[in-house]
């Protein structure tokens, strides 16, 4: 049972990591690691699944993307972007394994995007001025 419990917890870390990494680097999906890390943590630790929802970078995307899901706007973005970073490389590499490797995974990306839940528009509250 110990066992169990240490190992959801190092595994949690290990998702973490790369969920993290994911955020910064366009060729990883932080999502998937992100959603990975909070359910190993919900089966091994609850302090640490609570500190994973609690922490204002990881719990309000685990919490978006399990509820309502990503808008197609920011679906959008994040797949344009990680196209901008990534398409130089695949030209200016002379690799061809690398260029395959990338342009599957832009597919692969896109394919995830599409099968995603979509949540409707963000609603802008007006802010009022003083009168």
């Amino acid at each position: 049972m110990i066992l169990s419990k240490l190992l959801f917890v190092a595994a949690g870390f290990v998702f973490l990591a790369l969920g993290v990494a994911g955020i910064i680097l366009p060729v990883l999906p932080a999502t998937p690691f992100l959603l990975a890390a909070s359910f190993c943590f919900m089966k091994g630790s609850t302090r640490l699944y609570r500190w994973v929802m609690a922490n204002r970078f990881f719990g309000p995307r685990i919490e978006r993307i399990r509820g309502e899901g990503l808008t197609a706007r920011e679906k959008i973005s994040i797949y344009l972007f990680a196209c901008a970073l990534i398409t130089p490389i695949i030209i200016l590499t002379h690799s061809l394994h690398l260029r395959i490797f990338l342009i599957l995974l832009l597919v692969i990306k896109g394919i995830v995007f599409l099968r995603m839940k979509t949540a409707p528009p963000l609603r802008r509250v007006p802010v009022r001025g003083n009168l």
